[in-house]
């Protein structure tokens, strides 16, 4: 039985037919979708429904032919809820497939510095708490949300923390009183400092060094302790890399992919890494059973085109932040990707050090950039590319056929778009795609409904306090920056030329860094 009916809006569904409904319906039965189509074809049993919620919307003469008049949330007993999205896009929840627990909290450190890793190593794995990692989970699915993002993915720091399973833990109660679907794991971390603390809640701590050898352990328990533990928190396993690693033989690498690999299929989960240049091939020689549609590889920059052929022909994901700093050392090469076949979607690799969760942004950024890159103007659609933010991830993450799109069905993610503004007009229903992709931008989402459960009406988030959560951050800041120490924090917050053609941070001094246990690539291996 319909409880939620969204009448009046333009329905961008991105479905296989590319339907859109201007002015359309979308009605939703508990968490799923029941029925979706244009406002003429509302069936007669819903009509009822709207007869009782009568009034006409201040947007009223905006909602073009078809639409009926009606009044948000008027129903009567035993008849659905009447959502009225005159003058509103409605669309599947957006999905950012890759970004990093602990980077909403590093914002805009060190963010004028190649060796940004090495600073967000040291802050991570020796001056972070539990509270931490739970604060920065929290306002990091909340600015998501804002951005109509439904389904987010965060691997555990920039450098995985695979040292203590509890961490996964606290960053799972911070994503889910949002309301946010959340991804996030433990696995392998490629380039890590060798030496940890943890801080108790008085305070004291204790230092220790990490065995790699019990990441296997630590990730299978993570997974065990934690999977439907929390309300729509997926485990997943998240080695920071994978492909040949750096400190280790071939033999090394190859084994710790395979058991990534084995510990994913044992649980019945994804494996979401990175990988770079010559990695696939690597693995294709070595342990070729890891490849497949149940691997994402997030910025493959610098691939041969023997590796585009293997990704393709396997399956295997390619996930792509075309705001990142990986393609300014090497492209990924997203369109011969596309054209052989293989399997793309756009992330935001959010948000530190200089970027953030507005995967609106990201949709412009590439059709940008790879126009430019291939001098072509009619590449990258708005059709595509909204795809690449929506049904294509929501495919990576083995939820095609629930998430990332308006189909009967399924789940009802929803978002909607204020469409009365300025920088829409004018708009048409044969251009709306393209209106949404080419002008819209995070604060234009208004409205997020995930599961059918309203979790932001009117840009105002309904399942946390956002003061509590940025209040919450901002303490563990101030907890973080109070270990790391005023000299430190000092020289991680400085941009020697702020005003100058290009930044200049003193972390660029391989000196900043000395007696530190760390082994990380250099910019030019990456």
């Amino acid at each position: 039985m319909t409880d939620k009916l969204f009448i009046n809006a333009a329905v961008v569904t991105v479905d296989p037919e590319h339907r859109v409904f201007f002015p359309g319906y979308v009605a939703v039965s508990g968490s799923r979708i029941e029925a979706a189509g244009p406002m003429e074809e509302l069936p007669e049993e819903l009509r009822a429904a709207v007869d009782h919620a009568a009034g006409t919307s201040a947007c009223g003469a905006s909602r073009g032919a078809g639409a009926i008049p009606a009044k948000s949330g008027g129903s009567a007993p035993g008849l659905p809820e009447i959502i009225d999205c005159s003058g509103k896009a409605l669309l599947p929840g957006l999905v950012d497939a890759h970004g990093h627990s602990g980077h909403a909290t590093l914002r805009y450190l060190g963010e004028s510095a190649w060796n940004w890793d090495f600073m967000a190593a040291e802050l991570y794995c020796m001056d972070t708490d539990d509270f931490f990692w739970y604060a920065d989970s929290a306002v990091t699915a909340a600015e998501r949300l804002k951005f109509g993002i439904t389904t987010g993915v965060s691997m555990l720091g920039s450098l995985n923390r695979p040292d203590r399973p509890e961490l996964l833990s606290a960053h799972f109660e911070g994503s889910s009183k949002t309301g946010i679907r959340e991804f996030s794991g433990l696995g392998f971390s490629g380039n890590s400092p060798k030496l940890f603390r943890h801080f108790e809640p008085d305070g004291s701590f204790r230092e220790y060094r990490f065995d790699r050898r019990d990441t296997v352990k630590n990730a299978e328990r993570a997974i065990r302790e934690n999977q439907g533990r929390y309300p729509r928190s997926f485990c997943m396993v998240s080695p920071s890399v994978m492909g040949r690693k750096a400190g280790l033989s071939d033999a090394e690498s190859a084994a710790e992919n395979l058991a990534m690999h084995r510990l994913a299929e044992k649980y019945g989960t994804i494996v979401h890494t990175h990988a770079y240049a010559g990695d696939v091939k690597f693995m294709s020689e070595t342990t070729p059973e890891v490849l497949g549609p149940k691997l994402s590889l997030t910025h493959s920059t610098g691939i041969s085109a023997e590796e585009i052929r293997i990704i393709a022909e396997t399956g295997t994901w390619v996930f792509h932040g075309p705001s990142t700093h990986s393609i300014i050392w090497t492209p990924c090469p997203v369109f011969d990707l596309l054209r052989a076949g293989a399997n793309v979607a756009i992330v935001t690799d959010g948000a530190a050090p200089d970027r953030g969760y507005d995967i609106w942004r990201d949709m412009k950024t590439f059709r940008s950039i790879h126009r430019i890159s291939e001098k072509d103007f009619q590449l990258a659609p708005p059709g595509l590319i909204l795809e690449l933010c929506t049904i294509r991830p929501a495919k990576a993450l083995g939820l095609g056929d629930e998430l990332g799109s308006i189909e009967p069905g399924k789940l009802a993610d929803l978002i909607t778009v204020d469409l009365m503004q300025p920088h829409f007009a004018p708009l048409r229903k044969d251009q709306l795609v393209q209106a949404i992709v080419y002008a819209a931008c995070g604060t234009d989402v208004r409205d997020v409904w995930v599961e059918g459960e309203p979790v932001m009406r009117d840009r105002k988030l309904l399942k946390c306090s956002e003061a509590q959560i940025i209040s919450d951050v901002n303490e563990s800041f101030e907890r973080m920056a109070s270990r790391a120490g005023e000299e430190r924090m000092n020289l991680f917050m400085s941009n020697d030329s702020l005003y100058g053609l290009r930044g200049s941070s003193r972390i660029d001094k391989a000196s900043a860094f000395e007696g530190l246990e760390f082994e990380l690539k250099q910019p030019e291996d990456m």
